[in-house]
């Protein structure tokens, strides 16, 4: 993946990519540190890539995992290009489908500003619950606070949103 740092410093290096995320990323060794970051540590992080080209236009992984509570929040970003067009979903339903079959998850957790609005559609588009509020959680780059919304997906509910969105289920219109 250190191959990829360019592609990665294309999206982190975003303002707008990043506005609700962290510091947008200054060089490409901020990208390389990244990537030597998520390799070292317990997360498991997940390259969206282009098919055609393998071009890497976002991230999409899980992290502290807590396999005795069977557990784990999951993170996403994409590059601006790319918003839109269901890529962000596609990633986010294949992680989801990875951590609840393969992992046999109980419960995903996603953290995103509440301003977000973006994200959290596509958290509610995949049966995320908003299940609470952290009040002026954190600092952006407007330079005031903003509140985290937390979200939750048991896997009882993610089996009801497959099976919702399954085209061969009889009866679907």
């Amino acid at each position: 993946m250190l191959a990829d740092a360019d592609d990665v410093f294309h999206f982190r290096s975003d303002p707008e990519v990043q506005r609700y995320n962290s510091a947008p990323h200054a060089s490409r060794a901020d990208s390389l540190m990244l990537i030597e970051t998520l390799r070292a540590g317990d997360d498991v992080v997940w390259a969206s890539c282009l098919a055609q080209s393998g071009r890497v236009i976002g991230l999409v992984g899980f992290a502290g995992f807590d396999p005795y509570h069977r557990r784990i929040e999951v993170g996403f970003d994409l590059a601006r290009e790319f918003w839109g067009q269901g890529l962000a979903g596609e990633a986010l339903d294949a992680v989801l489908t990875y951590g609840f079959a393969s992992m046999d998850l109980n419960r995903v957790e996603a953290l995103t500003i509440a301003d977000n609005h973006a994200s959290v559609r596509l958290l509610e588009r995949s049966g995320f619950v908003r299940e609470g509020t952290r009040r002026a959680y954190s600092w952006e780059t407007d330079g005031t606070f903003h509140d985290s919304a937390i979200y939750g997906l048991l896997g009882s509910e993610w089996s009801a949103v497959k099976t919702r969105q399954d085209p061969t289920r009889p009866g679907r219109r």
